[in-house]
């Protein structure tokens, strides 16, 4: 009766988050006490229970962790009561009750198995043993990154896609560790998770923007000096719009990232980076015949000059367009470097033309009236186009992907 009494006393502890040790006393011998292995025939006193406390910053990495579509799993060797309570107190179980016992996973036939570590997210009692299988069984279909400190954790450190101890995890994670932090928090991990995803996207805004840029030039400029007697645009005047429209792309780093594309991990597909920067490239390439066409019956300056204006403009805005698969107005605001840089350097493409030192040192013309707002309206018709074949694009690659 005394021990049915203990032992439901530890499971009521557990179920408020607190674990228990028990202590006994035994009188040994000095010889007795130099050798002393056994621990049976303990005179037990009593039972200890305590908090772990959880950090503060815990509940809101895994509600980060959830936006950003990843899963978290808490693998203890702890009681069932306690890990549940813990799982539902940090919002990854809704009641204690859906903690599970590692002997019972591992009870249950393979795909039932499988079924289960997708369906719960915290495991009690669980050896190092188990922590090793666990963590070998979700790699069949996911890249699994786990946390440990101890001595016992040394097998699933070993196994795991990533890693990760703490910096005062014992000796053995250390060594079996690929990343050690050095502030102990979970936000640390995800916030890395986060600055990663956000470190491709904006690589792949870049790319997409340089690549669709020098696809359409090289093409307008090609299929151009087929037709017209002159240079569409003179060397030095390349230069300077690879200076101007490169000037706010530096700011990219910096950008702000839509959520959706924060909530997979993505990878480097070369085959549709290279598609998507032919099709854009080939919108680019008509506009800029459109301008050819037109600006080529004033003249050489005037058209040398007008297509330096419509080729800055057009990347600036370009690269807005691209930062989402959306309407670039319905996504986040862009990062205020990028805006600033973007401003920069729209004043710098048409006032240029306009100065002494424009005209002398690059051979500039000053366009009138009428040539700038026909360029506002090849600007203005460009962004429509290029935001429509984005979104049919998007469409179509997604469907053929499905």
């Amino acid at each position: 009766e005394k021990k049915k009494k203990i032992i439901d006393w530890v499971a009521d502890e557990g179920l408020h988050g607190r674990r228990t040790l028990a202590v006994a006393t035994k009188e040994l011998s000095a010889e007795e006490y130099d050798n002393a292995q056994d621990e049976s025939s303990l005179s037990f006193i009593g039972c200890v229970s305590f908090v772990d406390p959880i950090k503060k910053s815990t509940i809101g990495a895994i509600q980060q962790a959830i936006d950003l579509n990843i899963s978290i799993k808490i693998l203890t060797g702890d009681s069932k009561e306690v890990a549940g309570n813990v799982a539902c107190e940090v919002g990854l179980a809704k009641n204690p009750n859906e903690a599970m016992l590692a002997r019972d996973l591992f009870l249950l036939p393979y795909e039932e198995q499988m079924l289960a570590l997708e369906r719960i997210n915290v495991f009690a009692r669980v050896s190092p043993e188990e922590k090793y299988k666990i963590i070998s069984l979700l790699q069949k279909k996911y890249q699994v990154g786990f946390l440990g400190e101890g001595i016992n954790d040394a097998p699933a450190l070993k196994i795991a896609n990533v890693a990760i101890v703490v910096e005062s995890a014992s000796d053995i994670a250390r060594e079996a560790a690929d990343i050690i932090l050095l502030e102990s928090s979970l936000d640390v991990v995800v916030g890395g998770i986060r600055e990663g995803r956000q470190i491709f996207a904006n690589t792949i805004k870049y790319i997409r923007s340089s690549l669709s840029s020098n696809f359409g030039n090289f093409y307008a400029v090609a299929i151009s000096s087929l037709f017209i007697p002159f240079l569409p645009m003179l060397p030095l005047q390349i230069l300077l719009v690879n200076l101007l429209s490169d000037f706010p792309a530096i700011a990219i780093a910096t950008d702000t990232v839509d959520q959706d594309e924060l909530r997979e991990p993505q990878q480097y597909n070369i085959r549709k980076i290279i598609m998507f920067g032919t099709v854009l490239g080939i919108v680019s390439t008509v506009f800029d015949f459109i301008t050819f066409a037109y600006f080529s019956k004033i003249g050489e300056t005037a058209l040398q000059t007008n297509w330096f204006i419509v080729s800055i403009l057009t990347e600036i805005l370009f690269l807005y367009s691209i930062r989402t698969r959306k309407l670039f107005f319905k996504t986040r605001a862009p990062s205020l470097p990028l805006m600033s840089l973007s401003i920069i350097a729209i004043i710098a493409t048409v006032t240029i033309p306009f100065t002494s030192f424009g005209q002398s040192m690059f051979g500039f013309v000053a366009p009138t009236v009428h040539e700038m707002t026909v360029i506002g309206i090849i600007v203005l018709t460009y962004i429509i186009t290029t935001e429509i074949v984005k979104l049919v694009y998007y469409r179509l690659s997604n469907n053929q992907s499905a």
